[in-house]
């Protein structure tokens, strides 16, 4: 069990923060800023040990953008998925060094549209990994485990 120090009590509110940051953004339809969040980061799908299927973008935040520009659909205007993701049971685990650290969360993503009651859509798991860089923790891993699917009829432009 690591010591819990004023400076390790720091470092998991603030990828606690960071980690909350990406659902705002996403349901906001900041996409742009999404890419932006992972640009030091490997991002893309994982099976449910936590390594990495698929296609996967590596520190590339333009490729980030377009993954979730040709899986999100925006409704409305300003567009917006008109999701709200829910993250729950976040563990960050920090090193003894206080300068990286990893967690595991889960996710809940309920949306609601014009032809959709409000109800969950996905549910899985976050395999994320973090650094401190410049005083400022940083994503340098988000691997997303999807484990429960429900309609994603207005939520998905292509198959997962």
């Amino acid at each position: 069990m690591p010591t819990w120090t004023v400076e390790r009590l720091a470092a998991v509110e603030a990828i606690r923060d960071l980690a909350h940051r990406y659902t705002h953004l996403v349901d906001e339809g900041r996409l742009e800023e999404v890419g932006e969040l992972f640009s030091r980061a490997v991002y893309g799908q994982c099976d449910g040990s936590g390594t990495p299927v698929g296609s996967v973008h590596d520190s590339d935040p333009a490729g980030v953008l377009e993954a979730c520009r040709n899986f999100i659909r925006m409704h409305g205007t300003p567009p917006r998925p008109r999701t709200k993701h829910v993250v729950t049971n976040l563990r960050v685990d920090v090193a003894d060094d206080h300068r990286t650290a990893t967690s595991l969360s889960y996710f809940t993503v309920l949306q609601q549209t014009e032809h959709l009651p409000l109800q969950p859509i996905l549910s899985g798991r976050y395999f994320d990994a973090f650094t401190l860089i410049d005083d400022e923790w940083t994503f340098t891993q988000r691997l997303t485990c999807i484990d429960l699917v429900g309609d994603l009829s207005e939520h998905a432009a292509r198959a997962l």
